[in-house]
């Protein structure tokens, strides 16, 4: 495993830094449990949850129930299956391509599902004694593990951290960080079973976006999308489902032609001829 990684990070001025970031060592970390098992003391005693009495709270107030648990697993358990039938096949027969694509949406269409599904859990989860505590260690190791390019801290402490933890640097620290410690593939949503075999047969971009045969980037039906996602006719007006043309903000452009007969058409005035003496 590498001790240290260095990052280019390019700045919101357009400026490029460099940091480096070391993975830490023993005393750093034994440092990190304790201020996080300091916080998870203090967030008990201030009354937030548990994840146990979060569990508690969510069942009894139906924000997560057995039927929502079940759900998750059936979810799991189709993701499962799809993943197997397109490494294995279906009782050995030979399946057209058309077939692999046709599960590979259907995965990520369950994958969608499943973080729809458990996402207000997970947010909740985040703010529980044990998420909190988690987060003040990891902070501190950012804090303590962020170099610049002569070797010196980035963050002169952790509340130095925490004031500038929505820059560019200390979100790459951070993801860099995590990269190291866990084992968190920067490519994980790229090698996904589905976009593996989404990938081998080039029906996706570098991007992960499905494809057609020109390389035209479309939707699940093959339908054109430009790169906001919006769906595109040949020329690349932007259009509905229909085919009916939009505008940005997402309205049918008026194209047809009305006769006004709300409002009276002016007579034209008639002159009167002079007579001649």
């Amino acid at each position: 495993m590498n001790k240290t990684k260095e990052v280019n990070v390019e700045k919101e001025d357009g400026s490029e830094v460099k940091i480096v970031v070391k993975r830490p060592n023993a005393h750093l970390i034994n440092k990190a449990q304790k201020i996080g098992a300091k916080v998870w003391t203090e967030s008990v005693k201030s009354g937030l949850f548990t994840k146990i009495s979060l569990h508690d709270f969510m069942k009894a107030n139906g924000i997560w129930d057995e039927h929502k648990e079940e759900e998750q697993n059936d979810i799991t358990d189709n993701i499962r299956l799809l993943e197997r039938q397109i490494a294995l096949g279906v009782d050995g027969k030979k399946l057209k391509v058309s077939e692999g694509k046709r599960k590979a949406i259907e995965i990520r269409q369950l994958r969608i599902k499943l973080r729809q599904l458990i996402s207000e859990k997970i947010a909740l989860e985040s703010n529980t004694a044990e998420g909190l505590a988690d987060n003040a260690k990891f902070n501190f190791l950012v804090a303590n593990c962020t170099y610049d390019h002569s070797g010196q801290k980035v963050y002169k402490n952790i509340e130095d951290y925490d004031e500038n933890s929505d820059d560019e640097v200390a979100f790459a620290a951070a993801a860099t960080l995590g990269q190291m410690m866990y084992n968190l593939d920067s490519s994980y949503e790229e090698e996904l079973p589905e976009n593996q075999f989404l990938k081998k047969f080039n029906l996706v971009d570098e991007d992960l976006s499905l494809v057609d045969k020109s390389g035209n980037r479309v939707d699940v039906d093959g339908t054109k999308v430009n790169d906001k996602g919006w769906l595109v006719n040949d020329d690349g007006e932007r259009i509905n489902r229909d085919g009916n043309l939009l505008n940005e903000q997402g309205q049918i452009i008026l194209q047809a032609e009305y006769e006004n007969d709300l409002t009276d058409t002016p007579k034209p005035k008639t002159t009167r001829k002079k007579k001649t003496e």
